[in-house]
């Protein structure tokens, strides 16, 4: 009895560190190092946030960056890296991306000189083409070096991690502004039932609370595209073999209520990415843990 105990609890513990996802490397010195280098933004530059060295590739939006996602994405812990895989990939960030920071402000230095020498100087443009061509020439260099790195990549991951990779790398990161208005949507369309931290009455509890719903999503569905489609469905087509809560959470609550006509789709979409990005909140515990 006390060996099954034993083994259920450890049990329980694999699962709710699996569900607490993590990066697999917390951002250290590289970062302010890449800061440095990259210096003051042009005056001419367009975005409020400049992505350095990201933003002088030439392929810069429409092929993942996939070193960084591997080792610092909020959830990259889900790839479940071996620690052989773990070493290569820290060994190909140390050996690419400050190799890559060079050439990108060698790249910034001169379309700095050429935007000073159009907007300031009024230069005649075919006295700058051998500038773009060199700006070229770098910017194809570091690209084809990214599609190398990429190629690297594929061959340290198994093919279900590289795919977990991917799905990492193509989420989109939420504003400060999308992240404030996700809890907003929550607290007014979902709040009144399911509350955002542990109830201080369980009498008047009437679903469960927020970290005891996400726990059991990300049990099922570990990556953030997947669990929001889960949401965005469930919420309006709510059905028991949908469900992903325990049982005995539905003999005692029931069957959650469809919420169409309540909320819209965009609302919905909004909601499910705060609640995926910030619930289960680190150190939850669920209830029972030990019966599992």
């Amino acid at each position: 009895m006390i060996k099954k105990i034993l083994l259920l609890t450890g049990l329980s513990v694999a699962l709710s560190s699996l569900l607490m996802a993590d990066a697999n490397m917390k951002m250290g010195e590289g970062a302010k190092k890449l800061a440095q280098m990259a210096g003051e933004k042009s005056p001419y530059y367009r975005s409020a946030k400049e992505a350095f060295p990201k933003d002088y590739f030439m392929v810069n939006q429409n092929l993942p960056f996939l070193v960084g996602v591997s080792l610092f994405h909020p959830n990259s812990d889900t790839l479940k890296l071996s620690e052989e895989q773990l070493q290569k990939l820290v060994e190909m960030k140390n050996s690419t991306v400050l190799a890559a920071a060079k050439v990108a402000k060698q790249i910034k230095v001169l379309e700095s000189k050429l935007a000073k020498a159009m907007i300031e100087e009024h230069k005649e443009p075919k006295s700058q083409f051998e500038l773009v061509d060199k700006i070229s020439k770098l910017r194809t260099d570091l690209t084809k070096a990214h599609l190398k790195c990429i190629y690297g990549i594929q061959k340290v991951l198994s093919p279900e991690q590289f795919k977990t990779l991917i799905s990492l790398a193509s989420q989109k990161k939420a504003t400060n502004t999308e992240r404030s208005k996700g809890k907003e949507l929550f607290t007014q369309k979902c709040a009144t039932c399911h509350t955002l931290g542990k109830p201080t009455d369980m009498s008047k509890v009437v679903a469960p609370a927020l970290n005891g719903v996400m726990r059991h999503l990300k049990m099922s569905y570990a990556q953030q595209n997947k669990a929001v489609e889960f949401i965005k469905d469930y919420v309006v087509n709510p059905s028991e073999s949908k469900a992903i809560c325990m049982p005995n959470k539905i003999k005692r609550f029931g069957l959650m209520p469809s919420q169409k006509g309540s909320v819209t789709e965009k609302e919905l979409e909004v909601i499910a990415n705060w609640m995926f990005e910030n619930y289960p909140q680190k150190g939850f515990v669920g209830m029972g843990r030990g019966k599992r």
